[in-house]
């Protein structure tokens, strides 16, 4: 499934991203578009849960709401580095990031509770992805040291890798 896919490969491009990042000290352009590409692919990642979804406006609501912040956050992440990376500083200030960020929190956190709710995950990717997104949007906002906010990534793309794994395991891919 592509869903599936998008997720593993999401959370695996965000890993280089925060790699990079973390080699660097801040934020560069690289790790800056590697961070957008990845939150496109975990979007459509996320899109793939809308059948499971079906019964759940909670689950619905959710997807739209973490798909309409990845897509802002990509498009700030691409309008930063056409304005040569921008300091987190800078950009968390911005109105569009405060209201991208407020979108992402809510839709995270409804998230979390359709799947630690739902029988078909764990409970645990739920909490950690919720707890992790939280945390990134809260770093973005305190005056943290440089290596938090990719650390705390590098835990939120692990818990995407993780539920497209079990997207692929719960729909049979590769159980052949």
């Amino acid at each position: 499934m592509i869903a599936a896919w998008a997720l593993i490969v999401g959370g695996l491009v965000r890993i280089a991203g925060e790699v990079l990042e973390i080699l660097a000290g801040s934020h560069t352009a690289p790790s800056s578009a590697l961070a957008g590409g990845a939150l496109i692919l975990v979007m459509i990642g996320f899109v793939g849960l809308w059948p499971e979804a079906r019964e759940s406006r909670l689950a619905r609501l959710a997807i739209i709401m973490i798909g309409l912040g990845t897509l802002g956050f990509a498009g700030i992440a691409a309008w930063s580095v056409s304005q040569g990376t921008l300091p987190v500083g800078v950009v968390s200030l911005l109105p569009a990031f405060i209201g991208v960020a407020a979108v992402t929190l809510l839709g995270a956190l409804a998230l979390a509770g359709w799947l630690v709710t739902s029988a078909p995950y764990p409970a645990w990717i739920g909490i950690v992805m919720s707890i992790s997104i939280a945390m990134s949007l809260v770093s973005s906002f305190v005056a943290f040291p440089a290596l938090v906010q990719p650390l705390i990534d590098l835990v939120m793309a692990f818990t995407f890798i993780q539920l497209g794994l079990c997207m692929r395991e719960r729909r049979g891919i590769g159980n052949r």
